[in-house]
């Protein structure tokens, strides 16, 4: 099954995504702030991260930025980001194109899962690289 890291620096919010996420198969990864999601990335690249914006020191903002700009890490993993502000959650998809969706904190169960499913659900073809009969 896929492995997910979960950048969360809340514990209890922390937790209940990756009980949520153990109790079905996945394997997960967690991190409660910027230095220790790139620590984990630099030994595991995960399936999809599970992204908070509001951490200490420095923003998943700020995490994105940095992978981006890093030539040792291939951010190609999508990402999905938790905000509790709606302010937040407009995302600018060409700054960070691996933002597949945004949860708005408090949210459900049912939710994440549903979000993690279609951010790890295999995209349809690119149809522009089909030919034309």
């Amino acid at each position: 099954m896929a492995t997910v890291l979960v950048v969360e620096d809340e514990p209890n919010v922390r937790k209940l995504v990756a009980v949520n996420l153990s109790s079905r198969g996945y394997a997960v990864l967690e991190a409660m702030n910027v230095p220790q999601a790139l620590d984990c990335l630099r030994t595991t690249l995960p399936d999809l991260m599970i992204l908070d914006i509001k951490l200490p020191e420095m923003t998943g903002w700020d995490l994105l930025t940095q992978l981006a700009a890093d030539p040792n890490l291939t951010v190609e993993f999508p990402v999905l980001v938790m905000t509790a502000s709606i302010m937040e959650a407009q995302i600018d998809h060409d700054q960070y194109p691996n933002v597949v969706d945004v949860l708005i904190k408090p949210f459900s169960a049912t939710q994440l899962m549903s979000a993690i499913e279609r951010a790890l659900r295999p995209s349809a073809p690119d149809r522009s690289t089909w030919s034309e009969f």
